[in-house]
């Protein structure tokens, strides 16, 4: 159905100022979410590999039952065990209670062991909101995934700020869909190169055209687990279960209602680890134990995908007699829609559907989407150039287009310099924020476009090429190791950042040759 030029005239409105309100901050949100894809192979890559591909190969019962006779039985009521982004394998043996301020919070002891020679590198007594992301060498992957998802904003304040903008990108994408009324024909149109402008414009629309599916589920899927962990569970826990968050949350993932405390070995975990992998199909990622020693204990096995699933699989099994009782839903003990079109969510989101290559393709899109989110902010500056609000907004728009991977890059290589210190907790947002400043501070002082663009992608080809060479040169092993050792993601991760580094300077050097070449033109022009 066609629409009336009014109706036409208000999408486009509603279009550009939903895109023009918080259109740096949707880009602030969309590049963290695309680099964030990445954040385990950023944490394996940071820390110069993973330890082993499998982190259960070895055999692991005797350690876990050593890890649990060493702890106060009152940690007995939850083990979590998976392993980190170095490849050591965590175990959390917890309560579920509240911390000092009230909150739902788990406390207990956290041991981190070697995969292979099973020794305790760490161990970590307290509330888990106190005892997570203290580990030196996770700090910079959970500095970005912790910059997409709250912004940095103290709770709940950062999953709002979130939702907000996933609600805002979601209206960018349907009054898209409603203003591009020959949506498969604009897939295919050729940009003019009659004017710069109508070039531009033309990119962005065909840019935006094909990306409009993906922001569209990228919206949806974000806007809602922002708003449900900020605003649905709360109000849930409220209203069905007299704020008792800790029983909604059981009753969501669906422990057994009848409780056995009859004291009760558990069987052997390897075996029911073996037992998950023939039943899920790929080797175990992870596992939980409900109510170690007691009658009514259970083991919830976690696996990725197996090839050709969207969803990651889980086997549950009863814990005093190893007797597998079939897959796990992600909600609820049955099979249900809901817990299908949940299990959906977190894969649509993320894009770790279909491992390396989904991720790569979310990675991809992401950009598109950031390029056509700072395209139609460029192209709503442009139309209003005359007002100088709009043109300071405009030179906003670069900084903040640049700035932003050049402080994740900051943040790389302050993680670097301050590792062997193990200061890295400090220095990694600290060297985001002093990268950010110095990047604002160019934008302050240097007042020609041109010139500025080609100091950023300077800035930017020196870091990317920066961060590999600082993570070989600081302890990290080199090329010939990783290879052998099964860590050829890190050698692939390094040749990208030299490769993208490389392509700024060449693009920097480029903008400095057509600067020089303008001024004889114009002299020859004058001559003339």
């Amino acid at each position: 159905m066609a629409l009336s030029q009014v109706r036409t005239k208000r999408l486009v409105a509603i279009h550009g100022w939903s895109g023009v309100i918080l259109g740096l901050l949707l880009y602030v949100v969309i590049l963290t979410g695309a680099v964030a894809v990445f954040s385990f192979e950023i944490g394996s890559w940071s820390a110069s590999g993973t330890k082993s591909a499998e982190p259960f190969a070895r055999p692991f019962d005797e350690t876990l039952r050593r890890l649990a006779e060493s702890v106060p039985a009152t940690y007995h009521d939850d083990i979590s065990v998976f392993p980190n982004s170095a490849g050591h394998i965590v175990a959390f043996l917890h309560t579920h209670t509240t911390n000092a301020e009230g909150d739902p919070d788990e406390k207990g002891v956290l041991f981190e062991v070697h995969p292979k020679t099973h020794a305790i590198l760490a161990q970590r007594e307290g509330f888990a909101s106190e005892i997570f992301g203290v580990d030196p060498w996770s700090a910079l992957d959970e500095f970005l995934v912790e910059l997409h998802v709250n912004l940095h904003l103290p709770d709940p304040w950062g999953l709002y700020a979130t939702g907000i903008l996933g609600l805002l990108m979601l209206a960018s994408a349907i009054s898209g869909i409603l203003i591009h009324r020959h949506l498969i024909q604009d897939l295919f149109v050729a940009p003019r190169l009659s004017s710069r402008l109508l070039n531009a414009r033309d990119r962005h629309n065909l840019a935006g055209t094909w990306s409009l599916p993906f922001a569209f589920v990228l919206a949806f899927t974000g806007a809602y687990l922002s708003f449900a962990l900020s605003l649905g569970l709360p109000t849930i826990g409220a209203v069905a279960f007299g704020g008792d968050q800790v029983a909604l949350i059981e009753r969501l993932i669906g422990v057994r209602e009848a409780e056995d405390p009859t004291t009760a070995p558990l069987a052997n975990i390897d075996g029911m680890l073996a037992a998950s992998a023939e039943a899920g199909g790929t080797a175990p990622r992870g596992f939980i134990v409900r109510h170690w020693g007691r009658a009514d204990a259970t083991v919830t096995v976690s696996h990725l995908p197996a090839e050709g699933d969207l969803t990651a699989a889980q086997q549950l099994f009863d814990g005093p007699s190893g007797r597998h009782l079939g897959p796990k839903p992600g909600i609820g003990t049955k099979p249900s829609a809901g817990s299908t079109i949940l299990g959906l969510i977190f894969p649509l989101h993320f894009g770790n559907f279909a491992g390396v290559l989904s991720r790569t393709v979310w990675f991809a899109l992401g950009l598109v989407s950031c390029y056509v989110t700072l395209t139609g902010l460029r192209l709503w500056m442009a139309r209003r150039d005359e007002h100088p609000v709009w043109r300071r907004l405009a030179r906003a728009v670069a900084v903040v287009g640049y700035g932003l991977p050049i402080a994740i890059a900051g943040s790389g290589i302050g993680f670097f310099l301050s590792l062997p210190a193990e200061q890295t907790l400090f220095w990694t947002p600290a060297a985001f924020s002093i990268a950010s400043a110095v990047a604002i501070g160019v934008g302050l002082v240097v007042h020609k476009d041109r010139t500025l663009a080609r100091i950023y992608r300077l800035m930017l080809g020196i870091a990317f090429i920066a961060l590999p060479l600082l993570r070989m040169g600081l302890g990290g092993f080199g090329w010939g190791h990783l290879m052998e050792s099964g860590n050829g993601k890190v050698v692939a991760f390094d040749l990208v950042l030299l490769i993208a580094g490389a392509g700024f300077l060449v693009a920097a050097a480029g903008l400095a040759s057509r600067a020089a070449k303008e001024p004889r033109a114009a002299d020859g022009i004058a001559a003339k």
